[in-house]
Protein backbone atom coordinates (compact mmCIF):
# COMPACT_ATOMS: atom_id res chain seq x y z
CA UNK A 1 0.00 0.00 0.00
CA UNK A 2 1.26 3.26 -0.98
CA UNK A 3 0.53 6.43 0.98
CA UNK A 4 -0.23 10.33 0.25
CA UNK A 5 3.95 10.90 0.32
CA UNK A 6 4.72 8.12 -1.71
CA UNK A 7 2.44 9.71 -4.34
CA UNK A 8 3.79 12.85 -3.95
CA UNK A 9 7.38 11.77 -4.72
CA UNK A 10 6.35 9.96 -8.01
CA UNK A 11 6.91 13.36 -9.96
CA UNK A 12 5.05 12.19 -13.37
CA UNK A 13 2.22 10.74 -11.27
CA UNK A 14 2.07 13.73 -8.86
CA UNK A 15 1.66 16.04 -12.47
CA UNK A 16 -0.98 13.75 -13.50
CA UNK A 17 -3.03 14.15 -10.13
CA UNK A 18 -2.68 17.71 -9.88
CA UNK A 19 -3.86 17.88 -13.41
CA UNK A 20 -6.43 15.50 -12.95
CA UNK A 21 -7.95 17.62 -9.76
CA UNK A 22 -7.36 20.79 -11.86
CA UNK A 23 -9.66 19.09 -15.12
CA UNK A 24 -12.14 18.54 -12.35
CA UNK A 25 -13.39 21.69 -11.40
CA UNK A 26 -12.36 23.33 -15.02
CA UNK A 27 -14.14 21.05 -17.20
CA UNK A 28 -16.89 23.44 -18.23
CA UNK A 29 -15.03 26.40 -19.19
CA UNK A 30 -11.65 24.79 -20.42
CA UNK A 31 -11.83 22.46 -23.78
CA UNK A 32 -8.99 20.52 -23.09
CA UNK A 33 -10.06 19.69 -19.39
CA UNK A 34 -13.39 18.39 -20.78
CA UNK A 35 -11.48 16.55 -23.87
CA UNK A 36 -9.13 14.63 -21.05
CA UNK A 37 -12.11 13.94 -18.71
CA UNK A 38 -14.69 12.93 -21.68
CA UNK A 39 -11.91 9.58 -22.43
CA UNK A 40 -12.38 8.49 -19.03
CA UNK A 41 -14.64 5.62 -18.50
CA UNK A 42 -14.43 4.45 -15.49
CA UNK A 43 -17.20 5.39 -12.73
CA UNK A 44 -14.43 7.19 -10.27
CA UNK A 45 -12.64 8.69 -12.54
CA UNK A 46 -9.67 7.02 -12.20
CA UNK A 47 -8.18 5.96 -15.45
CA UNK A 48 -6.40 6.91 -18.61
CA UNK A 49 -5.57 9.06 -20.04
CA UNK A 50 -4.58 10.33 -16.92
CA UNK A 51 -3.88 6.95 -15.05
CA UNK A 52 -2.72 3.41 -16.41
CA UNK A 53 -4.02 0.62 -14.78
CA UNK A 54 -1.54 -0.37 -12.13
CA UNK A 55 -1.65 3.25 -10.46
CA UNK A 56 -5.09 3.48 -10.03
CA UNK A 57 -5.03 0.09 -8.46
CA UNK A 58 -2.19 2.35 -5.85
CA UNK A 59 -3.62 5.10 -5.92
CA UNK A 60 -7.05 3.73 -5.05
CA UNK A 61 -5.30 1.29 -2.20
CA UNK A 62 -3.05 4.77 -1.05
CA UNK A 63 -3.35 5.32 2.73
CA UNK A 64 -4.87 8.68 3.24
CA UNK A 65 -4.33 11.03 6.41
CA UNK A 66 -7.70 9.71 7.92
CA UNK A 67 -6.59 6.17 7.81
CA UNK A 68 -8.31 4.85 5.08
CA UNK A 69 -8.13 4.03 1.21
CA UNK A 70 -8.99 5.97 -1.59
CA UNK A 71 -10.91 2.83 -2.25
CA UNK A 72 -13.02 3.28 0.95
CA UNK A 73 -13.26 7.09 0.42
CA UNK A 74 -14.77 6.67 -3.00
CA UNK A 75 -17.33 3.48 -1.80
CA UNK A 76 -18.64 5.72 1.08
CA UNK A 77 -19.09 8.76 -1.68
CA UNK A 78 -20.67 6.68 -4.49
CA UNK A 79 -23.71 5.22 -1.86
CA UNK A 80 -24.44 9.11 -2.66
CA UNK A 81 -25.65 10.48 -6.43
CA UNK A 82 -22.96 11.22 -8.16
CA UNK A 83 -23.89 13.40 -11.10
CA UNK A 84 -20.77 14.43 -12.76
CA UNK A 85 -16.97 15.20 -12.21
CA UNK A 86 -17.56 17.79 -10.12
CA UNK A 87 -19.35 15.99 -7.62
CA UNK A 88 -16.02 14.04 -7.04
CA UNK A 89 -13.81 17.06 -7.25
CA UNK A 90 -13.57 18.26 -3.27
CA UNK A 91 -13.65 14.35 -2.63
CA UNK A 92 -10.26 13.85 -4.48
CA UNK A 93 -9.11 17.38 -3.79
CA UNK A 94 -9.85 16.33 0.35
CA UNK A 95 -7.68 12.91 -0.05
CA UNK A 96 -4.74 14.38 -2.00
CA UNK A 97 -4.73 17.51 0.44
CA UNK A 98 -4.77 20.03 -2.86
CA UNK A 99 -6.64 22.91 -2.22
CA UNK A 100 -8.45 23.82 -5.32
CA UNK A 101 -7.73 27.40 -5.36
CA UNK A 102 -3.66 26.84 -4.99
CA UNK A 103 -4.10 25.13 -8.50
CA UNK A 104 -6.72 27.88 -10.22
CA UNK A 105 -4.81 31.04 -9.11
CA UNK A 106 -1.25 29.52 -10.06
CA UNK A 107 -0.71 31.20 -13.52
CA UNK A 108 2.52 29.11 -14.11
CA UNK A 109 0.80 25.96 -13.51
CA UNK A 110 -2.29 26.87 -15.75
CA UNK A 111 0.73 27.45 -18.43
CA UNK A 112 2.49 24.65 -17.80
CA UNK A 113 -0.75 23.05 -18.19
CA UNK A 114 -1.47 23.98 -21.62
CA UNK A 115 1.54 23.70 -23.04
CA UNK A 116 2.34 20.45 -21.73
CA UNK A 117 -0.87 18.64 -21.38
CA UNK A 118 -0.25 15.31 -19.20
CA UNK A 119 3.17 15.35 -20.19
CA UNK A 120 5.29 16.38 -17.25
CA UNK A 121 7.38 19.38 -17.40
CA UNK A 122 10.63 19.72 -16.16
CA UNK A 123 11.21 21.67 -13.11
CA UNK A 124 7.51 21.64 -12.79
CA UNK A 125 7.73 21.93 -8.96
CA UNK A 126 9.51 25.15 -8.59
CA UNK A 127 6.23 26.84 -9.24
CA UNK A 128 4.73 25.74 -6.10
CA UNK A 129 7.64 27.18 -4.17
CA UNK A 130 6.19 29.14 -1.52
CA UNK A 131 6.92 33.05 -2.22
CA UNK A 132 7.28 35.79 0.45
CA UNK A 133 5.15 38.40 -0.92
CA UNK A 134 4.87 40.76 1.83
CA UNK A 135 8.70 41.61 2.50
CA UNK A 136 10.63 40.73 5.01
CA UNK A 137 9.54 40.11 8.69
CA UNK A 138 9.90 42.89 11.25
CA UNK A 139 12.21 42.00 14.02
CA UNK A 140 10.44 41.61 17.44
CA UNK A 141 10.31 44.05 19.64
CA UNK A 142 10.88 46.87 16.56
CA UNK A 143 8.07 49.06 15.47
CA UNK A 144 7.97 51.13 12.41
CA UNK A 145 7.15 55.07 12.96
CA UNK A 146 4.17 56.38 12.81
Amino acid sequence: MATLQDIRQDDSLWWRVLVFLFDLRHFKENVDSQSRLERIVDASYLGQPYFTDDEVSMLKSTVLPAGNTLADTLRAVTHYRVCAAHDLAPVFEKAFEVKEKDLARNERFIELLNEQSLNVPPDWRSIFKPVNKCGSKPKPGKRKPR
